[in-house]
């Protein structure tokens, strides 16, 4: 999915401590909101949308604070470390998006892949490759961060859907990526010792 030159980009460190920055973030952003002056919670306002709107939002704002660690010197490796991150977490999209759209981390997947295409953060090459933008993807990554963010706090069930609606489905360039991988596994079942 992406060009030779990027994948050597591609690093399990960044795709393991984005993973971890992910699950941390879920603690972060409103929980209890108040709307029309009564109190509530975004999973209840968001209701059966809340799930993928919370995995996109976790994966971006794990983005985020990755991104402000590597600009206040937090975390070593400058714009090697901000490539590799980026990078990883293209190549990550697919994998998450072979699980496909029932399910919450792949609708929430899509959304993020779509609203950062149409930012010009992930480019897509004429060979069916994608390639990150690095002048492009912080930007795309703070405004996506924010509109998510925005929607939990409100606990706007309307911007939710319409954002869902939108871009929350495969594209057809991504659709024939995916239809590339068709013959790998997406699950590996262990064996066991006997």
């Amino acid at each position: 999915m992406l060009p030779a030159h990027a994948q050597a980009d591609l690093s399990f460190d960044s795709f393991f401590t984005h993973i971890l920055a992910h699950e941390l973030t879920h603690g972060i952003g409103p929980h209890q909101i108040t709307v029309s002056g009564r109190a509530t919670t975004a999973r209840q306002e968001l209701k059966e949308l809340y799930s993928a709107i919370e995995e996109a939002k976790a994966d971006v704002t794990g983005l985020f604070m990755l991104q402000h660690m590597y600009d206040h010197k937090l975390l070593p490796g400058g714009a090697g470390a901000e490539r590799k991150l980026y990078t990883s977490f293209l190549a990550s999209t697919f994998r998450t998006l072979r699980f496909g759209l029932h399910e919450a981390h792949g609708k929430g997947m899509a959304l993020q892949f779509s609203y950062l295409r149409e930012k010009g953060a992930f480019v897509a090459n004429s060979d069916g490759t994608f390639v990150v933008d690095f002048a492009k993807i912080k930007p795309a990554v703070r405004d996506l961060d924010r509109d998510l963010l925005t929607i939990e706090a409100k606990g706007d069930y309307a911007g939710a859907k319409a954002m869902l609606d939108r871009l929350g489905k495969l594209t057809p360039e991504l659709q024939r990526a995916i239809e590339k991988l068709r013959d790998i596994p997406t699950d590996i079942d262990p064996i066991g010792q006997p």
